[in-house]
């Protein structure tokens, strides 16, 4: 079997492998604030996809697509409720409910986990790729976001995929790479509006390291990028100029949302806030990886004056190093550089930046994979009495010591892994006495939901907050997760009847009543995580008065 069967092979397990465990748990994961917009929008396009067999001329007809398109509220682009209303149908009633609804998201970071490991793989070898990608599935907020049928995780795979087809296509100077790139690219944009950087990142790198596949990429990206964009919105077919123009201009001016950054209420948090969040939400060993893979790729790059032709260069491999440390590093630059903007909304923990972490792992995996090989030579000159496959052992165990903890860290706030802090802030408690959100997505309210199966009385009604999460408690019902019996309402004057009050432990949506119950009540119960309540439910009907 030559090399790069057997390598595909390979890519094709960690992609099997990687879909199955997040396919097989994503029922254990709360719905986020977002995902029921996009799992009622994903029902519209399978309704279309129906109406496409029965009168296709009306399904692409202007009547048809403000129908079951209309974006004039949400304003996302289409192709996540494409991709969900294709591959829901494949898992539905194998899966539990929630997870087949999110199955999407689980195979498209499954393709993001085999082209780290088929990029890294070519570049440095199994070892590394490997560990770059168990250091990217055992971060545990990437872990927890990539459950979700959201667009973080997805815009996050088609980003980094994008920047591998591209490097592909400056390496091989091949048409078919540059249209692939493009392709993925335009899915990219079609996932979520951070995407249209990727030329920032790109074309600035091929012009220094391949300027000979620069203008394939540009044809492919100017052409095929925006088809790809529009192809995936029907929405986009009609009033073309118009309705993209209003999709700017939704993002330009998006409403403000706050978030409790050390203690303090803000609507845009200060610049440094992508920086911080990732040094205190990446677990120690893999932030201990990243830098010993940020010293072993700079050792490995050779910056000189090089008067070859670009074809010879790239048959360098010292140069495909380079080339590649230079496309992570930039893309890591611009990544944080917009997302630490002062105009930039920062806020929902790592949420909004997730593309930079797929990079991070292959730094960390290139690290991990130096200190493994490392102690596999130390091993193989302590001479042959220690055995042939000593050396591999040896390495091996390394791989498995550096990924240990950090899935430790994983396992143990499974499945509230979106609270997860590390300990350089003092974990989840220390974070919560220094001002940050132990909280914040709406994911707890499914644990309060089986709660209340359990223990509210027959035909009891519960007060949630803030109100947009009482439709989340309607599907629950809906999809069979809350009993039926069980109702919901919102809204300050409602509470008066309410039976219980459920809210998650997140200070920046705290009410006068939110504030007045933790002041005056005891929770019945609460949903905690190493002793932090991430959820409260109080029961009202204990005679106490509610301000």
């Amino acid at each position: 079997m030559n090399s790069k069967l057997r390598r595909a092979i390979e890519a094709l397990a960690v992609f099997a492998a990687v879909t199955v465990v997040l396919a097989t748990t994503a029922h254990d994961y709360g719905l986020g604030y977002d995902e029921p917009v996009y799992m009622g929008r994903m029902q519209d396009a399978s309704a279309w996809f129906r109406m496409l067999r029965i009168d296709p001329g009306y399904a692409v007809g202007y009547d048809g697509i403000v129908e079951f398109w209309d974006a004039r509220e949400e304003q996302q682009p289409g192709f996540i409720k494409i991709w969900g209303a294709i591959t829901t149908p494949l898992v539905a009633g194998v899966l539990p409910v929630l997870s087949a609804l999110r199955f999407g998201t689980h195979l498209l970071v499954g393709f993001l986990c085999a082209s780290l490991y088929l990029l890294v793989a070519s570049v440095w070898g199994r070892l590394e790729a490997v560990a770059a990608v168990g250091a990217l599935i055992t971060l545990p907020r990437t872990f927890a976001h990539s459950h979700l049928f959201a667009l973080d995780a997805p815009v996050m795979a088609a980003t980094f995929i994008s920047l591998h087809l591209f490097y592909l296509c400056a390496r091989d100077r091949s048409w078919c790479w540059a249209v692939a790139a493009a392709a993925a690219w335009g899915i990219a944009m079609s996932l979520k509006v951070n995407a249209f950087f990727v030329p920032v990142i790109v074309f600035p790198w091929l012009f220094f390291f391949a300027r000979d596949a620069f203008g394939r990429a540009l044809v492919t990206t100017v052409t095929l990028g925006p088809a790809f964009f529009i192809g995936t919105w029907p929405w986009l077919w009609y009033d073309t100029i118009a309705r993209a123009w209003r999709y700017t201009l939704f993002h330009a001016r998006h409403w403000q949302i706050h978030v409790t950054y050390f203690g303090e209420r803000v609507a845009l948090a200060p610049w440094h806030l992508p920086l911080v969040m990732t040094a205190i939400t990446t677990p120690p060993a893999t932030i201990v990886a990243i830098i010993a893979g940020t010293v072993r790729l700079g050792r490995q790059c050779r910056v000189a004056r090089d008067d070859r032709d670009w074809r010879e260069r790239w048959q360098d491999r010292e140069y495909q190093i380079t080339a590649l440390v230079a496309l992570v590093g930039w893309a890591l630059f611009v990544n944080y550089l917009l997302n630490s903007l002062p105009s930039t909304p920062k806020y929902n923990g790592v949420r909004l930046f997730q593309p930079v972490f797929p990079m991070l792992a292959l730094v960390a995996g290139v690290g991990i994979g130096w200190v493994a090989r490392w102690a596999g030579r130390e091993v193989a000159d302590k001479g042959s009495s220690m055995g042939e496959r000593m050396p591999q052992i040896a390495a091996a165990v390394v791989v498995v010591l550096a990924l240990v903890f950090p899935l430790r860290a994983t396992v143990e706030f499974h499945p509230h892994q979106l609270s997860y802090y590390n300990a350089l802030i003092g974990g989840l408690p220390g974070a919560a006495r220094a001002g940050m959100e132990v909280t914040y997505w709406g994911d707890t309210y499914l644990h309060a939901a089986r709660w209340l199966n359990e223990n509210a009385p027959e035909g009891s009604t519960v007060w949630i907050e803030p109100p947009g999460v009482e439709a989340t408690m309607r599907i629950y019902r809906q999809l069979g997760v809350m009993r039926g019996d069980i109702g919901s309402t919102a809204g300050p004057e409602s509470i008066a009847w309410a039976d219980y009050a459920v809210f998650q432990n997140k200070v920046t949506e705290f009410t006068d009543i939110s504030r007045d119950l933790l002041a005056t009540h005891q929770p019945v119960a609460t949903i905690d995580q190493h002793g932090v309540p991430l959820i409260f439910i109080f029961d009202l009907t204990d005679g106490g008065e509610i301000e």
